[in-house]
């Protein structure tokens, strides 16, 4: 059994990823405005956030040290293959799985940890989630708002098979009757309703 499943029912939920145009102003503007899950090393612009993802084991053993001395929230993981650290919870993520799973303790990959997050979200229970930092495409070759990871981490950008998988999702979050709204300023992911940060801000 899944305890955390629906834990955050009814709520709005930002998932704020590592995208090249995610801002600390957009990270600081969302504070109290819901739950905030972030995305692998969008930690340092949230450290207050509620839930602090990353699906990549490497990316933790990294970044924990750091994570520990700075982070008040959770941290999760999708991780499928094995413990990680004591305080890295596992949510494991289905490799073969597309859209968005109903059993309550799996999320599907999707290619990346950003997609994995609005999984999290909605195991939560989330009624709205809002994305920032969702670009889907890197025309400056950054890798992300922080650069590139460090070279001992391997990543690779499948944006074509990223924005696959994430219209599988948008077309279940639409069946389950939970609003997905992309907030991201500058996106070549178009599967979500689009709107800026300020409109759906109290």
């Amino acid at each position: 059994m899944f305890a955390e499943f629906g834990r955050w029912a009814g709520e709005t939920v930002f998932c704020l990823a590592s995208g090249p145009s995610m801002r600390p102003e957009d990270a600081s503007a969302v504070r109290g405005q819901g739950r905030v899950i972030t995305v692998n090393s969008t930690f340092r612009l949230a450290p207050w956030a509620d839930v602090h993802y990353s699906s990549d084991h490497d990316w933790w053993h990294l970044h924990l040290p750091e994570m520990r001395a700075a982070c008040k929230g959770e941290f999760w993981s999708g991780y499928p293959f094995g413990h990680i650290a004591d305080d890295v919870r596992i949510c494991p993520y289905d490799k073969k799985a597309r859209g968005i799973l109903r059993t309550p303790g799996r999320i599907a990959w999707g290619g990346n940890s950003g997609y994995c997050a609005l999984g999290l979200a909605y195991q939560f229970g989330a009624s709205r989630i809002v994305l920032l930092g969702y670009d889907m495409k890197d025309p400056a070759g950054k890798g992300h708002w922080h650069g590139h990871h460090d070279a001992s981490i391997k990543k690779d950008f499948n944006f074509d098979m990223w924005k696959m998988r994430f219209y599988d999702a948008a077309r279940d979050f639409k069946g389950l009757g939970i609003e997905v709204i992309n907030c991201t300023p500058v996106t070549d992911l178009t599967c979500f309703p689009r709107k800026k940060l300020e409109e759906i801000l109290c």
